[in-house]
């Protein structure tokens, strides 16, 4: 494990800018509200949203859009060291494999996914020193309420659509 120098000085300021990003995918094209950034020294290095209706792919979850995106940008799938995920939810199992992969150093996450995301399950089992990577430090909660309340909001609002609408299809 890293140091602690090395984690986010100010992890509610990246969570009000993931925040910002996944609301704003959420109005502009009616996707789930999540977003993450990828940042190490006070610089993104990647950002995602989630764009699963925009792109008609299973995979295109706001954890793995910034990860893409990091690899465009510098042209590596490994993070350098003290790179930190801040995202708006508990990552899913598929993200939280990615997490792993990509050495990711700390999770910040807003909301906990109370269908029981990846996350909780995985780290039990990747800390038993199976694999040879550690997993990343774990910080929940981070603007934990706000977070929670903008995914509740985007689910009552599509509930609703879907009892208007019957041809209405999501997920």
């Amino acid at each position: 494990m890293l140091s602690g120098d090395m984690s986010l000085e100010n992890p509610e300021f990246w969570m009000k800018q993931a925040y910002a990003l996944a609301d704003e995918a959420a109005s502009l094209y009616g996707e789930v509200p999540v977003a993450a950034l990828l940042v190490r020294n006070n610089l993104v290095l990647g950002k995602g949203t989630n764009e699963r209706l925009r792109s008609e792919r299973t995979t295109s979850h706001a954890e793995i859009i910034a990860l893409e995106d990091y690899n465009l940008r510098f042209g590596r799938w490994r993070c350098e060291p003290g790179t930190s995920l801040v995202v708006t939810t508990e990552p899913c199992l598929m993200c939280t494999g990615a997490l792993l992969w990509a050495r990711v150093d700390h999770l910040y996450f807003g909301c906990e996914d109370p269908r029981g995301a990846g996350l909780r399950r995985v780290q039990p089992l990747i800390n038993d020193g199976t694999y040879d990577h550690r997993f990343c430090t774990i910080h929940g909660g981070i603007l934990g309420d706000e977070c929670s309340a903008m995914m509740s909001a985007f689910f009552a609002r599509m509930r609703v659509r879907k009892s208007i609408d019957s041809d209405f299809y999501f997920f």
